[in-house]
């Protein structure tokens, strides 16, 4: 199963700031699907955590956003995709969430998709030498 998210509104100098991700439930991986204006890894992991999901980078698995009020508990206690929404926040370049720099928005779901599918090109490949893996 999978999630597309869409977060936007964030105070930043260039107001169009905005990203896609896709949340995969089966493997605990997120992916960026498109963004502007705001910089985010190609993918990473996410966990819940108490007020919503924490979604992490590849490196260290630093924080990269937090998606307050999303609650993922298995495939049929999703609300419809149009009625969950929260507030986004996004670290930017830090260590830890105190030390990152911190920008509000907001997160919305697009779409669930409940089928399982296989990507065409697979980018949580934890193999050297593929593309989207940890060599390229």
């Amino acid at each position: 199963m999978r999630i597309t998210i869409k977060l936007d509104t964030f105070a930043r100098p260039a107001g169009s700031a905005y990203a896609v991700l896709w949340l995969d439930l089966e493997s605990g991986r997120w992916s960026r699907e498109a963004h502007e204006c705001i910089e985010l890894p190609t993918w990473g992991t996410w966990e819940r955590v108490q007020g919503g999901l924490l979604l992490r980078g590849l490196a260290a698995g630093s924080p990269v956003v937090m998606l307050d009020g999303l609650k993922i508990e298995g495939q049929d206690s999703l609300q419809p995709a149009t009625s969950q929404r929260g507030h986004a926040e996004f670290y930017g370049p830090g260590e830890s969430i105190e030390a990152a720099e911190l920008y509000r928005g907001v997160w919305h779901i697009q779409c669930i998709d409940r089928e399982n599918c296989v990507a065409e090109h697979e980018i949580f490949s934890d193999e050297p030498n593929v593309a989207g893996g940890l060599i390229t």
